[in-house]
């Protein structure tokens, strides 16, 4: 075989793969714009109606994990908490089968699109999938399996944090994990580990409040001044109570004498990819190219305030996570080594479409030029099911069934919502778990890119 043949053999299969991928990146199109109609659903307050949506789409092997997310989401909605986290435990088993890299995959990203990757998950959504198999396991009354989820979850976060302790400013610890965690360990009278989850989870707040806008919630500042006054670290319980000022706050043991009612609302949507295009100068060759580059779009957030009443006593609920922010910084930190891929990916396009003109002629570098086109995407999935922001509340009350409602106001005061639970069995020493998801048509607005 010449070294002409060779060429034309080379040609051809990079020709044959841009257009084979073309027909796997459609399904990527189809995917993104199917899950508008899950959307839709869960803005109305149909759960049910989106996972029908959800299964109508094209369902790709690379795109399994992303699918379970999204399910076990919808079906905690519904209230089938077990079939939740079945759902969760396949998407956990997927990811650790995907975290060995497929030189195929990566060669296809490295050539085709970011978007013929199987999806694994960003790190804050690998975080939260243990936060809300947590939850589930909650509201089923399975503290000790919301425990094992507690403790998946510091392994995590631990090996992340190791694993990016170099990177300042960026998504390595999840405060809101942390605190559910210390809440999961209090109720169940394992002082010292759930002090020291609340303490990671009061470092990480602290981290929270310069890079994502969340202040350590003050049911977290009474939770450390009662575990260190538990456990007796006389130094440090005064520390805290001089740091908060606080005025009254309850000990364990009389904490133990009354139930208390946890409310965790889920605010609206997390950010939607898109792709946008960017004209960078390739390094090399100093050329003018177009790439395209995933860019988070914000949805519109209606909700200025959320408050809790019980049996006539009211609570502000408190920002515990802003997943918003957290997307926009991942992804942000995460641009530099997306647009050094995209540009030699464009370079290697450009390539190969002049080698396909010099050597098969106009029509064949026109198809070569046309398949490389088509193919620049940006990838843009994500777990659009998760909410933009959560909030939380503890009230302490006595054991006994009570009338709960969660509140959201909008501005100016409106009232968005009423949500009631009753009656809202509360046992002595028990902590008792409501949860609201919230998601109105407001929140399918967007706003511009930034």
């Amino acid at each position: 075989m010449t070294r002409a043949d060779v060429s034309r053999l080379r040609l051809v299969t990079w020709v044959g793969t841009l257009c084979a991928s073309l027909l796997g990146l459609a399904g990527c199109v189809t995917y993104t714009d199917a899950t508008y109609q899950v959307e839709l659903n869960v803005a109305a307050n149909h759960p049910d109606l989106a996972l029908q949506a959800l299964e109508r789409q094209s369902k790709f092997s690379r795109d399994t994990v992303l699918y379970q997310l999204n399910r076990a989401m919808l079906l905690r909605q519904t209230g089938d908490y077990a079939g939740s986290n079945a759902s969760f435990e396949i998407a956990k088993r997927e990811i650790d089968k995907r975290s060995a890299i497929s030189l195929t995959e990566q060669a296809g990203s490295l050539v085709v699109s970011e978007a013929l990757k199987s999806y694994a998950g960003e790190d804050f959504e690998r975080a939260l999938i243990h936060l809300y198999a947590a939850l589930n396991y909650l509201q089923l009354g399975e503290r000790d399996s919301a425990r094992v989820e507690a403790l998946q979850v510091d392994l995590f976060l631990s090996e992340l944090a190791k694993k990016k302790s170099d990177t300042p400013h960026i998504y390595r610890e999840d405060a809101f994990c942390r605190y559910l965690a210390g809440m999961i360990y209090e109720e169940l009278g394992e002082w010292s580990d759930a002090l020291i989850s609340y303490r990671k989870a009061y470092e990480a707040y602290e981290k929270y409040a310069v890079t994502f806008g969340v202040e350590t919630p003050s049911f977290l500042k009474e939770d450390l001044v009662r575990l260190t006054d538990r456990v007796g670290i006389t130094d440090e319980h005064k520390k805290y109570v001089e740091e908060f000022k606080l005025g009254d706050w309850q000990t364990v043991a009389q904490r133990q004498e009354m139930g208390e009612v946890v409310v965790v609302v889920h605010n609206g949507l997390a950010p939607i990819k898109r792709s946008r295009v960017a004209r960078v100068i390739d390094p090399g060759s100093g050329q003018l190219i177009s790439i395209a580059l995933p860019d988070y779009q914000d949805r519109y957030d209606p909700v200025h305030k959320i408050v809790v009443d019980i049996d006539g006593r009211s609570v502000a609920a408190e920002p515990a996570q802003n997943i918003n922010a957290i997307a926009h910084r991942t992804l942000e930190m995460r641009l530099p080594a997306l647009t050094a891929k995209a540009i030699a990916r464009a370079v290697v396009k450009y390539n190969l479409t002049r080698q396909a003109q010099h050597n098969q002629g106009d029509l064949a570098g026109f198809i070569t030029n046309v398949a490389g086109a088509l193919t620049e995407i940006a990838d843009t999935r994500s777990w659009i099911t998760l909410p933009q922001t959560i909030y939380i509340a503890r009230v302490p009350i006595a054991a006994g069934n009570h009338h709960a409602a969660v509140k959201l106001y909008g501005a100016g005061g409106t009232l968005l919502e009423s949500r009631a639970f009753s009656p809202v069995d509360v046992r002595t020493g028990r902590k008792t778990y409501l949860e609201h998801h919230w998601v109105s048509s407001q929140s399918l607005r967007t706003r511009p890119l930034r």
